[in-house]
């Protein structure tokens, strides 16, 4: 195994294992919350901890195996992506500004050696503390190898031996000062020697004592804790459920001992009586003495006393069991399910380095990059940046891994538009394998708007059919997510025909649909869509018509009346589009903005110089067109000052911004004065006809 791969497997492992440190302290603050509500009895909190100490060492195999219940704030607290054009370094022949190469692809530097080493502390922390749990159990069993069974003097208790309904053998031993109770699947519970000298009552109190603890397999879960402790040596939370279980299961215990005599002083007094001849003796077994140690003992005879413990003591139920399960594995779904790295993390992935988004980094960073992402698989900024930069550099064997894992563990991902696969570049077999992921994906999550139109937008399904089938199944659960990609969708379809009857169902659909945000977002699209396979007068009859319809079903809203101005317009503005790979429509901008605002034919009449942008040849190879709508800030000069990408291929973002920042405009005149204008513009990228 060389240097890389056992930094990869340590990477991973630190990485699950901070993974569960943070999910077991979540389930901790969980159940911290819901002992409140049980305070006044032992057992239920026992049963509570119990779950903790359980679900803490279950939730590295769970991760993997329970879906996860994604979480997110709302997307307007995400600030928008402005992308700047790209750095030129030098001038083509053609005049045309030539983009800076790209660096050239180079193996990562050697991984830090940090990792290995402290996955080797770790792993002597664990060999530390699991010799001297194995000493403690070997030496116990040592001690107790010479016990001896009962006779039948303890007959007499059988009913109360009946109740612990587990298999118990009743022994004694002189190597033992005081009453315990060991074993795992036959419960041991071993007396003193000199028992037959004690009264009646404290040998009820005794037995009924222990008897407990075998119930409910008290050593078995103490010595389960100590397994954990061993296993997270560096979390507080597994010294702390060491302590505290034993603790508790010793209130517990105290409880039925009391239950059946109800004389507390005599029980005190036996309690005092035990951590004297204890303290003569030793501890009774390494992993849980801690029970045991004066203030404990002095906090049980506290507790023993007060009168209010005798008051409520009822045992737990089958109900209360029952109920307390439920709650435990909720606890633990909760835990294990909720991204909880995501509910943070996700938020702020838009908000760093456009550079680093779009891939625009050296192959060191990429190299650092991948570094990170193997420590925390989580970072959504850092998959993100690294999958711009292996689409810029055609790095397809990097680059499907990463989709693929966001397939698979967050479907819902925004980052999904970049997760874009190739037939020809990623091949048919990576291709139908991540067709299945979806599929999967979709079956998993039915009731995920937003993992439908993930899955629809994916452009992994033969048939446009399936595609809108997922896109209205994700709309009925969530509009404002489904609306606009099920409306681009429609308008594809309509402005290609490549499925003549598919268009026309279309077609029919909207004519016949009172659905005014749908039939309002197809007339968007088409009126200010890019390219389209219909001739100039039937993309202006179908603009027309969807417009025309739109307004019928809301009269009072101007904004289609403005739209039918634009539709106007499409018949001067098609033939000047025709045998170009750039079209721009100007539409009227949000209010409030800090700019002049011009929309509909004035800002594309005003435009005066614009070259075709140019094809980014990775897009080019795979087939990729369409068009990116940008908000564009044009200076007083007439030059645009900013670029800011709306929508569009992410592969196609990056030269459309470049293409728009060589716009010349005729200056705006306000009051005789040049000023600033803000609009908006469409850059179409179209392949010619093979």
């Amino acid at each position: 195994m060389d240097w890389v791969s056992l930094s990869n497997i340590t990477r991973e492992l630190l990485a699950r294992m901070t993974d569960t440190s943070v999910r077991a302290v979540v389930l901790a603050v969980l159940a911290f919350l819901l002992v409140p509500f049980v305070r006044r009895s032992s057992t239920a909190q026992h049963a509570i901890w119990t779950v903790v100490l359980f679900g803490m060492l279950a939730l590295p195999f769970l991760r993997p195996v329970i879906p996860v219940t994604h979480v997110r704030l709302p997307q307007v607290l995400t600030p928008r992506l402005t992308l700047p054009a790209p750095a030129f370094s030098k001038t083509s022949p053609s005049g045309m500004p030539a983009p800076t190469p790209l660096p050239p692809r180079t193996d990562p530097a050697l991984p830090p050696l940090w990792p290995i080493f402290v996955v080797a502390m770790y792993l002597a922390g664990v060999l530390l503390f699991g010799a001297r749990l194995l000493g403690g159990v070997l030496l116990t069993r040592r001690a107790l190898r010479t016990a001896r069974a009962v006779p039948s003097e303890l007959w007499e208790y059988y009913e109360l031996i009946a109740d612990t309904n587990v298999d118990l053998s009743l022994e004694e031993s002189d190597s033992v000062r005081v009453p315990l109770t060991t074993g795992s699947s036959l419960m041991r519970v071993i007396l003193p020697a000199d028992w037959r000298a004690w009264p009646r009552e404290q040998l009820t109190a005794v037995l009924a004592h222990e008897l407990a603890h075998a119930r409910r397999r008290d050593p078995l879960i103490i010595l389960v804790a100590a397994v954990n402790k061993c296993l997270f040596w560096f979390h507080p939370l597994a010294w702390w459920l060491e302590r505290r279980l034993p603790v508790l299961a010793e209130h517990a215990a105290d409880d039925a001992a009391l239950a059946v005599s109800f004389d507390t002083q005599a029980y005190a007094r036996l309690l005092l009586d035990s951590a004297a001849r204890l303290d003569n003796a030793g501890s009774r077994l390494i992993w849980h003495s801690a029970a045991m140690s004066g203030p404990i003992v002095a906090q049980r005879i506290r507790r023993v006393l007060n009168v209010r413990t005798v008051e409520r003591l009822k045992p737990l139920g089958t109900i209360g069991r029952a109920s307390l399960l439920a709650l435990g594995a909720a606890l633990i779904w909760i835990s294990t399910a909720v991204d909880v790295p995501r509910l943070v993390a996700g938020q702020t992935n838009r908000a760093g380095s456009v550079d680093e988004f779009t891939g625009l980094i050296s192959a060191e960073r990429a190299a650092a990059l991948e570094q990170e992402l193997a420590a925390n698989p989580e970072d959504e900024t850092t998959r993100g940046t690294l999958l711009g930069y292996y689409m810029s550099n055609k790095m397809s064997d990097r680059r499907v891994p990463l989709i693929l894992w966001l397939i698979d563990h967050h479907p819902e991902s925004d980052l999904a538009e970049m997760a874009v696969l190739f037939p020809a570049l990623d091949g048919p077999n990576v291709y139908q394998d991540a067709r299945n992921r979806w599929l999967t994906q979709v079956n998993l999550h039915p009731n995920d708007a937003r993992v439908l139109v993930n899955a629809a937008r994916a452009g992994l399904f033969d048939s446009p059919r399936e595609q809108i089938d997922l896109l209205k199944r994700a709309r009925s659960l969530d509009p404002a997510r489904g609306t606009e990609p099920l409306a681009r969708l429609y308008s594809g379809i309509l402005m290609w025909d490549k499925e003549p009857g598919l268009a026309a169902q279309v077609r029919n659909e909207l004519q016949s649909s009172n659905d005014i945000a749908m039939v309002g977002s197809v007339a968007r699209h088409v009126v200010e869509g890019g390219v389209s396979r219909l001739s100039a007068s039937d993309r202006y009859a179908l603009a027309a018509e969807l417009v025309t319809h739109a307004q019928t079903l809301e009269p009072q809203n101007r904004a289609w009346s403005d739209l039918f101005e634009e539709v106007k317009q499409m018949p001067a503005f098609a033939a000047a589009c025709q045998g170009l790979p750039v079209c721009v429509v100007a539409q009227e901008v949000p209010a409030g903005v800090a700019a002049v605002r011009v929309g509909g034919p004035v800002a594309a009449y005003n435009l005066q110089e614009s070259r075709p942008p140019i094809y980014p040849p990775l897009a080019k190879a795979a087939s990729v067109q369409g068009t990116v709508k940008l908000q564009i800030r044009i200076g007083a000069d007439g030059h645009v000052k900013e670029a800011t990408a709306i929508s569009g291929h992410p592969l196609l973002i990056v030269a459309a911004v470049d293409a728009a920042k060589r716009y010349v405009y005729k200056p705006t005149l306000v009051n005789g004065q040049p000023a600033e204008v803000l609009t908006d513009v469409q850059i179409v990228f179209r392949l010619p006809a093979q």
